[in-house]
């Protein structure tokens, strides 16, 4: 059976644009124009006034950029504030379209791939385009495809995974790669992965091997490395491409919500206070 439209034929439709780029914004909604010309469009260019917005407005429809700077959240956070905060609303589906000139970076494709498989807040429908290569008629076609038909448009999603430097690592292994650039101890990865430290300590040696750090049997007996494996490990992360610091900081903040509701046992492992109660 077909799906239904979520809007019938000629009906003017509610989207909000979220980018920092006024010229994008304008580019999308011309596009959006051209297609459906009584369309009601909203605009956001900061992850404050999108959260506000949508939720302002119960706006279904959302076209999200991911990257807003370094030192703000990204599209994936800005999502999942607006899904926890319809989360009692069942009456409104969310229907994302991410946009992005960075489709192929691991940091952002993980985002999306664990704010999608969140059955307790995801959109209903979602889709991917890559910002910066994709035509007019395909954007268009992915508009209607997830806004109007609710089928979701992941194509181009599902090949930028393919073709990540990511594939390479296991989820497990990515997770941990995650917790060492975060400066989890190796004792505090084994507790959060459910892991024996010598467990832990072989899968950060197949790290270390995959991206090409130097062990410390490489150094002459006796002879100390002029480099620290550790903060080495961070740096390759970056430069590969693995990690981003929206991940980072997303990840840093989920890392305390798990703290604060399944402490270590007293004794185990120490958690620093001021880092716990730090705010997102």
């Amino acid at each position: 059976m077909a799906r239904k439209k979520a809007h019938g034929a000629g009906q003017s439709f509610k989207v909000l644009i979220v980018d920092d780029s006024e010229e994008a914004i304008e580019q999308f909604s011309s596009w959006i124009l051209e297609r459906w010309p009584d369309a009601e469009l909203h605009k956001a260019q900061t992850p404050e006034a999108a959260v506000q917005e949508a939720v302002k407005h119960g706006l279904e429809n959302i076209v999200l950029d991911l990257d807003f700077g370094t030192r703000q959240d990204s599209g994936a956070v800005i999502a999942r504030k607006i899904l926890e905060a319809r989360s009692g609303e069942e009456a409104i589906r969310t229907r994302i379209l991410f946009r992005t000139v960075h489709a192929g970076d691991p940091g952002y494709l993980r985002q999306i791939g664990k704010l999608i498989m969140d059955k307790q807040h995801q959109p209903h429908v979602w889709g991917f385009l890559d910002k910066g290569a994709v035509a007019k008629r395909l954007a268009q076609n992915a508009v209607e495809q997830v806004f109007v038909y609710e089928l979701s448009f992941t194509d181009i999603f599902n090949q930028r995974l393919k073709d990540s430097p990511s594939k390479e690592f296991s989820d497990l292994e990515f997770t941990v790669l995650i917790y060492i650039c975060l400066g989890v101890t190796n004792e505090g990865v084994g507790w959060l992965v459910g892991a024996s430290r010598q467990s832990v300590e072989r899968i950060m040696t197949e790290l270390y091997r995959t991206l090409g750090i130097p062990t410390r049997n490489d150094a002459p007996r006796g002879v100390p490395a002029i480099l620290e494996r550790r903060t080495r490990f961070c740096y390759e992360a970056i430069t590969q491409g693995l990690v981003n610091p929206h991940l980072l900081r997303e990840e840093d903040a989920a890392l305390r919500e798990v703290l604060k509701k399944d402490h270590p046992s007293v004794g185990q492992l120490y958690v620093n206070r001021r880092w716990l109660e730090r705010k997102s």
